[in-house]
């Protein structure tokens, strides 16, 4: 029995060390690589690394006094907002103290293990409270256990072997789901700011968990605000209407109160909102033309799909329901679901509102289109109604919000197990083991953990202190790989490019002469621009201050002779050389004179009689310019046009002034343009009338240039 306060902490104390345990028995052999080696399947390769990067960037941006939702490292030199991306700062805070100790990929590992460790307990606390009192044996081993069905789910193993750290750590949702029911069972203001600190904290940990339980606080709300008269056994009195036990009772008290947190959560997220709402397709993408990754129902009661014995079975089996699937496993666990079944058929009357969000959460996994074992219904789902809002419609992930459900399944479990170890008496202890070693051997168990482990080369190690940044070859912008980021760890340079869950708009990687060349692999010698190649791509690079270019053997692969052969071309020598990277420092050209180099808006290189080149812009298209000193420079602009069928006016606009209007004729025409440079990079936007190409193409044109110069 539970008698006293000072009694509890053994109680805790039991939970806990279950859950270290078992974690150490289903990330084995993980443990004994703690410093060395991460989890993580093929996939999981990529994504793991940006998971320790993350975890370094928060303990760097904290103790150097920055901002952890922006980096200057990343997408040099414009920097990246981490804040909508898969930073996971919860997870970095969490694991400051041993990653300023032992490092970033240690405290990945352990961040790993506490994902089962704090997911099972938070999950026992939370029954511990739904389910009190749970003052008697039985009761404290049937919480252990929903724990345990929740942190130890085939759901939570999949994410840990793809080694996605954001959405593995699962153990935020149970603590706000306690916060949430006891805030709307005995509000306060207090408990109210605590639930809406609960809601960010889930979503700064990740945003797909995060925009789940703030949909599910507002069910939450409107379920603890009905109330029904339980069903009178009495004869009914004559002014009594038929049914009327069948009517809620709408408690407006709960349902004000219920909006505190709700609240809380829109004061502190309103700047991101409106700047989300302003920018959030531009710079983080719409998602809805990509593949979803959607639930079927069948996917929930599948067996573990990682499980040695069955892995074979399994996945083949559900390939062949669904081809294109991704990210495909919801699976709640055989045993769990089972005896969870049990406890929701004899405690349903009394935890109706958790039986309603479990199944509603389980509906809305199902994405904007339900399938049933394979069948398009052709119905669909409840997620299609939010699916075009604003920052929703930049996810794919819609069957995440199984997430709900599985803590739900953990409840009802552990009601079924109460019920079944209350019977057992003595043998309690027994029944809760035998349980724990099924949800352990049959939901939670994938073989000895596959283990890796990236190399670094000796050169990153000693890298002098940042003067700039580097350029790494190849520039994995677009392409699934962190192996830059895992050297930035060790070298803290800004890079060009980086990987990240969603690419920015970055003009740099596309169009800056020298970067677009070493990423695409090919070459245009000649072209409308003065200075040209080689010279223009080697005093860019020095314009961008990038130190160093850095060849990676084994990610390029059969291209690698062809950057080679570019980089030849462009002057560039190799002073190091091992068996991973190969360096080549950029020169600093003697005099720096301005640049300019072509952006967003021109058409294709096209060549005439005489080894004459041009491209032509349609209604608008954007010169970058580069004044490589510290001072205001006088410039010169040079520019060789001719218009489409009649003349038409040229406006060039620097930032958002004008600054010349030109008339170009239809025929070679020379114009200057003097004015002031500011230090760095500025942007020119040409505008011009445009008419549909005359040879019948989609095209629109307005001016053919043969030639810019900068002087």
């Amino acid at each position: 029995m539970l008698r006293s306060l000072a009694l509890t902490w053994r109680y805790h104390l039991l939970a806990l060390c279950c859950y270290v345990i078992l974690a150490l028995i289903v990330t084995y052999p993980m443990p004994l690589h703690l410093n060395e080696q991460i989890i993580a399947n093929e996939p999981g390769r990529v994504d793991g690394y940006l998971g320790i990067w993350n975890i370094w960037w928060t303990a760097r941006a904290i103790t150097t006094g920055q901002s952890p939702f922006f980096t200057p490292l990343l997408f040099y030199p414009q920097g990246l907002d981490l804040f909508w991306q898969t930073l996971s700062v919860t997870q970095g805070l969490l694991a400051l103290p041993i990653t300023l100790i032992w490092g970033p990929l240690p405290a990945y590992n352990i961040l790993i293990l506490l994902s089962f460790i704090l997911s099972g307990y938070f999950t026992f606390l939370f029954i511990l409270y739904v389910c009190r009192p749970c003052d008697t044996w039985p009761a404290i081993l049937a919480a252990i256990v929903g724990g345990a069905v929740y942190a130890y789910s085939p759901f939570h193993l999949q994410k840990v072997l793809d080694a996605q750290l954001e959405v593995a750590s699962i153990q935020w949702v149970p603590l706000w789901a306690l916060t949430i029911v006891r805030f709307l069972e005995q509000p306060s203001w207090k408990q109210g700011i605590l639930c809406g600190v609960a809601l960010l904290w889930v979503g700064l940990g990740t945003w797909y968990y995060g925009l789940f339980s703030l949909i599910t606080t507002g069910l939450m709300i409107v379920l603890w605000s009905l109330a029904w008269q339980p069903r009178s056994s009495q004869p009914e009195q004559p002014q009594q209407q038929p049914f009327a036990w069948l009517m809620p009772s709408i408690k407006a008290k709960v349902f004000i109160w219920g909006l505190a947190p709700i609240g809380v959560w829109f004061l502190v997220m309103l700047p991101r909102l409106i700047s989300m709402l302003q920018t959030g397709d531009k710079l983080l993408g719409d998602a809805r033309g990509e593949k979803q990754a959607y639930a079927d129902i069948i996917g929930f009661f599948l067996p573990n799909p990682n499980h040695p014995w069955w892995r074979d079975i399994i996945i083949p089996y559900y390939n062949q329901l669904h081809p294109d699937a991704i990210i495909w496993n919801v699976a709640l666990g055989l045993v769990g679901t089972a005896v969870g079944i049990y406890g929701a058929s004899i405690a349903w009357r009394t935890h109706w509102r958790w039986l309603v969000i479990g199944i509603f959460a389980a509906a809305m996994s199902l994405g904007a289109q339900m399938f049933v074992w394979g069948w398009d219904t052709g119905l669909p789902g409840p997620y299609a109604l939010i699916r075009d809002l604003p920052g929703v419609r930049t996810s794919h992930r819609p069957n995440h919000f199984v997430i709900i459900t599985l803590l739900v399944v953990a409840l009802f479990a552990a009601i079924g197990t109460r019920i079944i170890l209350a019977r057992l008496h003595r043998m309690a202890p027994v029944g809760a083991m035998v349980l724990l070693a099924g949800i352990i051997g049959i939901d939670g168990w994938a073989g000895p953990m596959p283990l890796f482990q990236r190399p670094i080369s000796p050169a990153y190690l000693a890298m002098p202190q940042p003067d700039g940044a580097l350029l790494p070859i190849p520039l994995h912008l677009n392409i699934a790989n962190s192996e830059h980021l895992w050297y930035q760890t060790y070298h803290h340079w800004p890079i060009i490019g980086g990987f990240i869950g969603r690419e920015p708009p970055y003009p740099l990687g596309r169009y800056a002469p020298g970067i677009k060349e070493l990423r695409f692999g090919r070459v245009e010698p000649h072209d409308i621009l003065a200075p040209s190649w080689p010279e223009l791509a080697r005093e860019t690079l020095a314009a961008y201050k990038l130190r160093y270019v850095i060849f990676h053997h084994q990610s390029q692969g059969e291209t690698l002779p062809v950057v080679e052969a570019i980089i030849a071309d462009m002057g560039l020598t190799a002073t190091y050389r091992d068996e991973l990277i190969t360096i080549y420092p950029v020169p600093t050209p003697t005099v720096a004179r301005p640049l300019a180099y072509l952006g967003e808006g021109w058409g294709r290189l096209e060549t005439g009689q005489n080894d004459q080149y041009w491209r032509w812009m349609g209604e608008r298209a954007h010169v970058y310019l580069l004044n490589p000193t510290d001072d205001n420079r006088p410039v010169r602009l040079f520019l060789e046009a001719e218009a489409l069928a009649y003349p038409r006016e040229l406006t060039i606009q620097m930032g958002d002034s004008t600054l010349a209007t030109l008339m170009i004729n239809n025929k070679t025409t020379q114009r200057e343009l003097y004015f002031i440079l500011p230090p760095g990079e500025t942007l020119l936007t040409f505008r011009a009338l445009a008419d549909r190409a005359p040879d019948g193409s989609e095209r629109w044109l307005s001016l053919s240039f043969t030639k810019i110069e900068i002087r």
